[in-house]
């Protein structure tokens, strides 16, 4: 049976997933380590505060969608794409912390600060190898890619994502309001990034933030 793939589409498919995992699992562990030091034990009691993937992976969030996603656009190295994936949700006690809203809050956006250095770091070292071998700009270049997306995710103003949680800790939405939305909100998303304009907003969205992230790459690779 021919799907459509050719041999060069899985060499990249397979690439961009690794490069994807890496990202979420460097997420989870951000979000385990920051909540581990701000006084909650509950990530390390449940085997988070790990760099080994297995405790982050969730089946249908780390591998089944996403490579359904990848092959399914067929994605090339360095080319931007709307995808879905998530790892397994970090176990979090809010009663632990010192000052249980804000820090909750500080952990949620733990994994979107990661991809913030995850992007910074592909466009530095990417535009520093790129001088001793050019191969390495598609790499970098998508790790850029990868994360943007993650940043645009995170910041969507969806429950139960950290940039809804943002608009409740400002007071803009009410507890009951988000966790009634969240909810519902993950199968209306599913829905919402198949409709053309969305995708093309998005992508606009994704595009934006990795123009710094790219410039720098292009700054240093001169």
């Amino acid at each position: 049976m021919d799907f459509g793939i050719t041999p060069a589409d899985l060499r990249a498919g397979l690439i961009f997933y690794l490069l994807l995992f890496s990202c979420l699992v460097l997420r989870a562990y951000s979000q385990a380590w920051l909540a581990d030091r701000l006084g909650d034990p509950t990530p390390r009691d449940e085997g988070r505060v790990t760099l080994y993937p297995l405790p982050h992976l969730d089946l249908l969030g780390s591998v089944i969608l996403p490579l359904i996603c990848i092959f399914f656009l067929q994605p090339r190295l360095g080319q931007i794409n709307f995808f879905l994936a998530w790892t397994n949700p970090v176990p979090i006690n809010p009663a632990n912390f010192k000052n249980p809203q804000r820090h909750y809050l500080f952990t949620q956006l733990g994994s979107c600060g990661m991809s913030v250095v995850l992007a910074l770091l592909s466009a530095v070292v990417g535009g520093i190898s790129f001088h001793y071998d050019q191969r390495f700009a598609e790499i970098f270049g998508t790790l850029i890619g990868i994360n943007a997306m993650l940043i645009v995710l995170d910041m969507l103003p969806v429950p139960p994502l950290p940039g809804a949680m943002l608009l409740r800790h400002w007071g803009f939405m009410s507890e009951e309001r988000f966790w009634q939305v969240a909810r519902w909100s993950g199968l209306v998303f599913m829905i919402a990034i198949n409709i053309p304009p969305i995708r093309t907003a998005l992508g606009i969205l994704i595009a934006l933030v990795a123009l710094p992230f790219g410039w720098l790459f292009e700054v240093i690779a001169r």
